[in-house]
């Protein structure tokens, strides 16, 4: 082969991996293209096994992956403008652009990883390891689903490591609700897994049919194998979703009550720019948001009382008035801090009778240069260090475990905003007793942009992961109230101000999947 040809043959590569990427982004939330995520994949999977060696694979993967996580990170954008955290127009773009390209790079080299062992490891199709030339073979329908799901779900996108596991397969299914039931066994993790072992299983039949060398570790014995794997993986699938449908319909409530959602829709320029809003305006207006609601529980955004709560006596005797005078539970998203002075992100409970709940819940998944600013970031030049400037001040404090509050004697357990993908945050939150899950957020921050329905789809999933009701409570919206088969039951348009009315109930049956995933 010519260099010229070799040169023409690396580009082609390189267009296909961006292009495939691209249109498998169109899958996420939002854009809802979600049959893609059933061969997506396929592209990734030969471009990878077909490259001379793990390094050129590596850069397949990282054009695919990154290609990808821009067209479903695309709400980094909505971040502009930032005039109201000091910085310029110019500033803010930059911002918004490096925040959009840092993490869909970040995910791409996680895909790269990926793409990367595909070709180093020593692969054969099929589910069964094979003996070659006296050397073992493993089976890459089983190893592929795990490596993916091992470097995408769990390792890669470790909070340690400033992972942020957003762009996952799974959630592309949200609305295939017959297949997502079995979540409360194998979570979205295991539906992902189910995701990758459809595109290895067509992967295979490609390159088994092509009969070139360079895809050998995908290809089949035979054609008959090859096909007979399509059937076999088929007909699972169908009989996965066949019993998702027996779970969909009319999930029964232990206890119900009827809760409201208030979405003040106030945006972050009216927050912090046009007009500072002072703790007493904002909590008149949730107050007449929530004022004479045919509810048990109202429930208010996350830092919808940008106030010390523990600390401000004065704002905690109108709530319990408030709260008495209505008969009405109250949950709300402020602020609070330990002996220390050290802040947190927080949700509080109120009672009808006016008592505050001594239990408070701290968030414990907090976004990097959102909440805090990581370490790291202090031996960097001082004009990144401007560009990383945390809305929060000097950033909060991280919760250490899950709490529940107890509400008209039954628990809730409380999340607060980027919480919801984390399945792990969630099942300790059912473990630890909680019958109902609410989500606290204020997405303000990303404006008109997607991002609230992608929050939707995940929450969707952590419903049926634990078969609880969900409620997803957003200050601009979009919020939404999820049955624990995943349905959402109601919901409230984004940027849109009112109250979302609905009846929910409460669980403590515990789920397989809760049990065992950590």
């Amino acid at each position: 082969m010519t260099k010229a040809s070799v040169k023409h043959s690396s580009v082609l590569v390189a267009i296909l991996s961006l292009a495939s990427g691209t249109i498998l982004g169109f899958s996420a939330p939002g854009f809802d293209q979600w049959y893609l995520a059933w061969i997506g994949l396929i592209p990734l999977l030969l471009l990878a096994v077909s490259r001379p060696n793990p390094g050129q694979a590596f850069w397949v993967g990282l054009g695919f992956g990154t290609a990808y996580n821009l067209v479903y990170l695309n709400w980094y954008l909505g971040l502009h403008p930032l005039t109201w955290l000091g910085f310029s127009l110019l500033q803010s773009k930059l911002v918004a652009g490096l925040s959009w390209g840092i993490v869909s790079l970040h995910q791409g080299i996680i895909i790269g990883l990926f793409a990367f062992l595909l070709k180093a490891m020593p692969l054969t199709g099929g589910f069964m390891p094979r003996k070659v030339n006296g050397h073992w073979l493993l089976p890459a329908s089983v190893v592929i689903p795990l490596l993916w799901v091992l470097l995408e779900n769990k390792l890669g996108n470790a909070h340690q490591l400033l992972g942020v596991p957003w762009s996952m397969l799974e959630y592309s299914q949200y609305r295939q609700l017959n297949l997502i039931q079995a979540a409360c066994w194998i979570g979205g993790i295991g539906l992902s897994c189910v995701l990758v072992l459809f595109n290895v299983t067509f992967a295979q039949l490609i390159a088994t049919i092509w009969h070139q060398s360079h895809c050998k570790p995908l290809a089949q014995q035979s054609l008959i194998r090859a096909t007979c794997q399509i059937l076999v993986v088929t007909a699972g699938l169908a009989l996965l979703c066949f019993w998702g449908s027996t779970q969909t319909a009319g999930y029964i409530k232990e206890s119900s009550v009827t809760v409201s959602v208030a979405q003040p829709n106030i945006n972050i320029e009216m927050q912090k720019t046009e007009h500072r809003y002072t703790v007493d305006e904002l909590l008149t207006q949730l107050q007449e948001l929530t004022f004479k609601r045919s509810a048990s529980i109202a429930i208010w955004p996350e830092n919808s009382l940008p106030v010390y709560l523990t600390n401000s006596p004065a704002t905690r005797a109108t709530l319990s008035v408030f709260a008495h005078k209505q008969d009405l539970n109250l949950i709300i998203g402020a602020l609070d801090c330990d002996p220390k002075g050290h802040p947190f992100n927080s949700v509080f409970g109120i009672t009808a009778n006016g008592i505050l709940s001594s239990a408070v819940y701290h968030k414990r998944y907090l976004v990097p240069f959102g909440e805090y600013t990581p370490q790291f970031v202090e031996y960097l030049p001082e004009w990144i260090q401007q560009l990383t400037n945390t809305p929060a001040g000097t950033g909060f404090s991280s919760g250490k475990q899950p709490v529940v509050l107890k509400i008209t004697s039954r628990n809730i357990a409380p999340l607060v905003c980027f919480e919801t993908i984390s399945p792990e945050l969630v099942a300790q939150s059912v473990q630890a007793g909680g019958e109902l899950l609410v989500n606290l957020s204020d997405l303000a921050w990303f404006h008109n942009s997607m991002i609230g329905q992608q929050m939707i789809a995940f929450s969707v999933l952590r419903a049926v992961e634990n078969r609880r009701y969900f409620v997803f409570a957003a200050n601009s919206g979009p919020s939404a109230i999820i049955d624990p088969a995943g349905v959402v039951i109601a919901s409230y348009p984004q940027a849109s101000k009112g109250v979302l009315t609905h009846q929910v109930g409460f669980s403590s049956a515990i789920t397989p999947f809760t049990c065992w995933f950590r």
